[in-house]
């Protein structure tokens, strides 16, 4: 565990002391600090170690201006995390990623027709309900005058038999 001055830290990370100082003030490499003497030092490996999985890299500059996560993106975030932990900003940037893709691969599968809104589902299968009750409800208005000359269990059986396939084989072909 060797240890270095902040300053020597600086050089080595290529930053003023000032953006060493921020990053143990803002808790980025505030498990490397250790106390000698009053003095404050780094370990120079946990150090190193802190600063690449929680320092953000600055990415190349772009013209085109970036899209905020949506509420709902951060909702799905937040929910996602323990409640007793705070993930480092490289993890925080790989769910991010994750939740996007994630986000368009629904969006394909929308595009393509393989994934319908829950809506449409629910009122596709009310109208389908719908119809079956129309179906059924008919059999009777339709068979009850045969019924009743009828006195042959065996003929009334196959009569309503009848008829609800027919009502079926109907709701099925239409």
């Amino acid at each position: 565990m060797p240890l270095i001055r902040k300053s020597e830290f600086a050089k080595i990370k290529g930053v003023s002391g000032a953006a060493v100082s921020q990053a143990i003030k803002s808790g980025r490499i505030r498990g490397a600090v250790v106390t000698q003497n009053g003095k404050e030092f780094l370990d120079h490996d946990l150090a190193l170690e802190l600063w690449e999985r929680n320092t953000l890299q600055q990415p190349p500059p772009t013209n085109a201006p970036k899209e905020p996560p949506t509420d709902k993106q951060l909702r799905e975030f937040i929910d996602g995390l323990p409640e007793d932990q705070i993930p480092d900003l490289n993890e925080s940037r790989a769910r991010r990623e994750h939740y996007q893709a994630e986000k368009a691969k629904l969006e394909a599968l929308q595009g393509r027709g393989e994934l319908v809104p829950a809506e449409e589902v629910k009122r596709e299968a009310f109208a389908m309900g719908r119809q079956i009750r129309d179906a059924m409800q008919g059999i009777p208005d339709r068979v009850a005058s045969l019924l009743a000359a009828s006195s042959d269990v065996r003929e009334v059986h196959r009569m309503l038999t009848e008829e609800i396939r027919v009502a079926l084989r109907g709701l099925a072909d239409g």
